[in-house]
């Protein structure tokens, strides 16, 4: 097996998501996806377990249905024709939104994928033809769509998990409580690491060896399983990533805000509210594009790092930075 370099494949993914700006849009879209892997569905886990009120929720619930009345909802027939008209159009639009977005975000991902993969050889990344990787992801925009449908359901499955066990545990804190809370926790997490790389490869599959949806999550376990260790090494080192995403996002907040702080400032001076109003709409505006933009760079890095690697797996295999520290 060839010795890994993730330097070489941070370099190769970084070197791309900087240089090509044209992915940057893409990126943009591919992030409703949910691109920040194990890190996303941890984040999830914890806000999902912070909000989680079971108790209320159901009561909250039986109220509705016990004030639901059925002559209510059958009046609601004998409306005006053109308040249902509208609420019909609305219904539309919104759905066409939603399909117009999901559509373009799926192909958006297998574009950066196409290229990445396309790009590589030689000492320097080559962007290929964006059109002609964009009519390729559209071509295969079936099995991308299934692949990440399954991550979504998979995802809410094991943040549903491990929201109970929190919230179990937070009720009446007892040791087994505790204990029980652990053990779920790092086991989803695993569970949900290994399902994510597996489809991370079953993505590879379907784009760049343009294999059907089946036969890709075979292949993708296959090569799973063949570099496991190093998979989640990778993965791990993806988290530390993420962590830093962060932190540069709470420090971006705090300096784009700045001019917030300077009209409310003058609020407080002045008692004119209108400054108040410029400083919310000013801050939100500029954090608004920093999130994005940061977003669609990471989103072109992380994934045509991952596209990379997955090529060197498939290609020539990978082994284990501390598999070889010790047998060194």
């Amino acid at each position: 097996m060839k010795e890994p370099n993730y330097r070489e494949a941070l370099n190769k993914g970084w070197h791309l998501a900087w240089h090509h700006k044209s992915l940057w849009v893409f990126g943009l879209f591919a992030a409703f996806l949910g691109q920040m892997g194990i890190f996303e569905y941890l984040v999830q886990a914890v806000v999902g377990a912070n909000k989680l009120q079971a108790p209320s929720s159901f009561v909250y619930i039986f109220q509705i249905f016990r004030r639901f009345n059925l002559a209510d909802f059958v009046g609601l027939f004998h409306t005006s024709s053109d308040k249902i008209i509208w609420l019909i159009w609305l219904i539309i639009i919104i759905l066409g939104a939603v399909v117009m977005l999901t559509f373009v975000s799926v192909v958006s991902q297998g574009t950066i994928v196409h290229n990445t993969a396309k790009s590589i050889g030689g000492l320097h990344l080559k962007l290929v033809d964006v059109e002609k990787s964009w009519h390729e992801s559209r071509y295969h925009f079936w099995s991308l769509f299934g692949l990440n449908l399954i991550r979504k359901v998979l995802t809410i499955f094991f943040v549903s998990f491990v929201a109970w066990g929190m919230w179990n545990a937070s009720l009446e804190p007892r040791a087994n409580d505790m204990f029980l809370f652990i053990f779920i926790f790092l086991l989803a997490t695993i569970i949900g690491m290994v399902l994510y790389l597996w489809l991370i490869y079953a993505v590879g599959y379907v784009i760049v060896e343009e294999k059907k949806f089946v036969e890709a999550m075979k292949l993708a376990w296959r090569l799973f399983t063949r570099h496991w260790f190093v998979s989640l090494e990778i993965g791990f080192i993806f988290i530390i990533l993420n962590i830093f995403l962060v932190l540069l996002i709470f420090v971006g907040m705090y300096i784009l805000f700045l001019p917030s702080l300077f009209l409310w400032t003058m609020l407080a001076l002045t008692g004119n509210t209108l400054f108040y109003v410029l400083g919310v709409l000013i801050g939100f505006v500029l954090f608004s594009l920093y999130l994005m933009l940061l977003g669609s760079i990471f989103v072109v890095f992380s994934t045509s790092t991952w596209t990379y690697l997955f090529m060197k797996m498939h290609k020539h295999g990978l082994r284990s930075h501390l598999v070889s520290l010790f047998h060194s």
